[in-house]
């Protein structure tokens, strides 16, 4: 039989309350029995402190026990006159019952297990059977042992009244042990709801949400490790939700970027061979243009597959970021040139700063930074590289003059295929990757990169990468 998280929590709960409650009452049932025949036992004990008294009279008196040991009778008297008041209770009423009958001759079992014996505890007057625990209560003489007197504890409670209060404690006991169950089940039962409820509720919205239905959510009424769970697989459904948008405007991106180069490709193929246009060397350079950017944009997202995956290889070394960056800059200069732009250098030739990083992939980075930036700075204007070294990390900035961008926007433009709105847009080129690529290669190096508004008026990227220690 299949049980529920619920109904497991409930028997469990209940299985320990019930033992519980029954070892409770078991320990309380045999600890007032045992401690109340302590308590009546000791009274009829006491009247044994008479005897020793009188003994340690005849003994001072006769200088022995041999008088008291040749005259049996004697010592039954004195023990029946010690004992006689006690004895009274039983005998001397006309209307006896039959629980106090029984309960005398327990009694004078105890009287007649009260023996005699010398210092060796060997027995002068009395009867020991085999079977007794008897006690020892030594008789003493001018703190002198003389002998000792030997007795069997009783074992029940003789006097009715006795026992009718013990009957009554454990009806009591019952009752309570009843209740306290009673509550505690019902506690457990409303606990084990609590706890199943929500766990019921988070299984069934799992089950939709490995449908495919990504709206599931579970309200969140506790701060406990419930609540904590709940709000997880809220925040794991929004994210899904939001994967799932993502993935698919993803598709609808790619497919926009890749329909317009086939598109004039098509028109032009189409037009060469139907004789419009002809198939002349510019025409071909055209066509050759629109195939360049359809194959960089494969090649991109090609790459940022590979990065997303983890299956961009990376052999990382030592190096000096200062020559490479300097090398990067000297490599663009002519094209900063060409744009109208003025690229400049504001690094520390003389100054060493030493990284842990893969070459071939830095100069990837900056070289697709300042293509960005060259792209969408309008001329004349200006891009400016600097270096910062702080305690444990070196920052990287490059700079450019207007446009910028809404700083809403910041975030934003590191995702793939993301359209600035404004004048720094896509009609200037590009597919809105360079970026998303910039972003893995220097997370990849354990770094973090920025947008932020710009001195020169554009916009900044800021990287800390760190160094090495």
């Amino acid at each position: 039989m299949h049980l529920t998280v619920g109904k497991k929590l409930w028997l469990a709960f209940v299985g320990t309350i019930t033992l519980c409650v029954l070892a409770l009452y078991l320990l309380l049932h045999n600890s007032l029995k045992q401690g109340f025949l302590d308590y009546t036992s000791q009274q009829s004990v006491q009247r044994l402190e008479i005897l020793r008294s009188a003994l340690a009279s005849i003994y001072r008196e006769e200088g022995s026990f041999d008088a008291l040991k040749a005259d049996a009778d004697r010592w039954l008297k004195l023990k029946d006159i010690i004992f006689a008041e006690s004895d009274a209770l039983f005998s001397g009423l006309p209307e006896v019952a039959d629980a106090d009958r029984s309960a005398h001759t327990v009694y004078r079992e105890f009287v007649s297990s009260i023996s005699l014996a010398d210092v060796n505890r060997q027995v002068i007057l009395g009867v020991v059977k085999p079977e007794q625990e008897l006690t020892w209560v030594p008789v003493t003489d001018l703190n002198k042992i003389i002998g000792f007197i030997s007795f069997e504890k009783p074992k029940v409670v003789t006097n009715t009244q006795d026992q009718n209060f013990i009957e009554h404690q454990f009806k009591v006991f019952s009752v309570i042990s009843l209740l306290v169950l009673v509550i505690a089940t019902l506690v457990a039962t409303l606990f084990a709801r609590r706890i199943s409820r929500p766990l019921m509720t988070l299984a069934q919205k799992a089950h939709a949400l490995a449908s495919g239905d990504y709206s599931q959510k579970i309200p969140v009424t506790s701060r406990d490790e419930i609540g904590q769970v709940c709000n997880s697989f809220n925040q794991l459904s929004e994210a899904l939700a939001a994967n799932q948008q993502s993935r698919a405007l993803w598709v609808a991106d790619i497919s926009h970027e890749m329909r317009t180069p086939l598109s004039v490709l098509k028109v032009q193929i189409e037009a060469m061979q139907d004789g419009i246009r002809p198939a002349n060397a510019e025409n071909l350079a055209l066509l050759y243009d629109k195939a360049l950017g359809l194959s960089k944009l494969i090649d991109d997202l090609f790459e940022l597959s590979l990065s997303d995956v983890g299956a961009l290889s990376y052999h990382k070394q030592t190096i000096n970021l200062v020559p490479l960056l300097k090398t990067c800059i000297e490599h663009f200069q002519a094209k900063a040139q060409q744009a109208g732009l003025r690229l400049q250098d504001q690094l520390d030739h003389q100054h060493s700063i030493w990284i842990s990083a893969d070459r071939d992939r830095l100069q990837q980075l900056f070289s697709n930074l300042l293509e960005n930036s060259f792209r969408y700075t309008h001329s004349p204007g200006a891009v400016s590289v600097a270096l910062t070294t702080r305690a444990t990390h070196v920052e990287i900035t490059i700079d450019d003059s207007p446009p910028g961008i809404a700083p809403d926007q910041y975030e934003k433009v590191f995702e793939r295929l993301y359209r600035v709105e404004n004048s720094r847009s896509r009609q200037t080129g590009g597919a809105g990757l360079g970026l998303a690529i910039c972003k893995n290669i220097v997370e990849a190096h354990q770094g973090t990169i920025s947008a932020n508004e710009s001195a020169l008026g554009g916009l900044q990227i800021r990287i800390n990468l760190p160094l090495v220690k």
